[in-house]
């Protein structure tokens, strides 16, 4: 229903309105419905397979596809969590980056105190994603496009928070190839660039990232 609401807006070359945004924001992504798209486990999801083929385009389908390895949902319980203890360290407003922001429950959450005191800057990849967040949150600068490729001004943001994407496998960043770092890592070393001195970079990672024993 949100795909059909969003084309529809497209269509009419419009934005959300509050009522309508009620419905978007209750899109959440592919990564707990790879079965969708699957070419061999998809028994019992022949249907929705169907569906989704008919509202996307050919695009949109392979880009939704991909996504499924990446798209975390981060439930409300955690993302408030992560806030209070932002608040806890004094951070009462400022420029905010959302470098893996889905369809942008980061920002949907976040205390209404904060975001009225902040400018926010959301990257996503998926493009039907990227394009259902800027219904969503309107007033934010949104770049649908990865993180690898987004140019951003160093020792800018407050804070950079998210749930990164975390894999076995790297992005090509020439900036950063040297490192070889493992996508998630990726993530932390170009916020840490991004971030202010005396920001705070605030990512829910996987044990690749805290479990190292030593610098590789």
């Amino acid at each position: 229903a949100a795909i059909k609401l969003l084309k529809k807006l497209e269509e009419e070359q419009r934005l959300a309105t509050p009522e309508e945004q009620k419905l978007l924001v209750r899109y959440v992504g592919w990564g707990g419905m790879p079965q969708v798209f699957s070419y061999y486990d998809r028994k019992g999801w022949e249907a929705e397979q169907e569906e989704i083929k008919e509202l996307l385009t050919d695009e949109e389908y392979k880009a939704a596809r991909g996504s499924t390895l990446n798209a975390h949902y981060t439930s409300e319980k955690v993302i408030r969590g992560m806030y209070d203890i932002l608040s806890r360290l004094g951070f009462k407003g400022g420029r905010i980056l959302e470098p893996a922001m889905g369809s942008g429950n980061f920002f949907g959450l976040m205390p209404t105190n904060l975001s009225a005191n902040s400018r926010l800057t959301g990257v996503e990849l998926d493009n039907l994603t990227g394009r259902l967040a800027k219904q969503l949150y309107q007033n934010a600068d949104i770049r649908i496009e990865g993180f690898e490729e987004t140019k951003l001004p160093d020792n800018f943001y407050d804070v950079a928070i998210s749930n990164v994407p975390f894999g076995d496998y790297k992005l090509h960043d020439p900036k950063y190839n040297k490192y070889k770092f493992l996508i998630h890592d990726y993530f932390f070393a170009k916020a840490i660039d991004k971030v202010r001195p005396g920001g705070v970079v605030m990512f829910i990672t996987s044990k690749g990232t805290v479990d190292k024993r030593d610098s590789k």
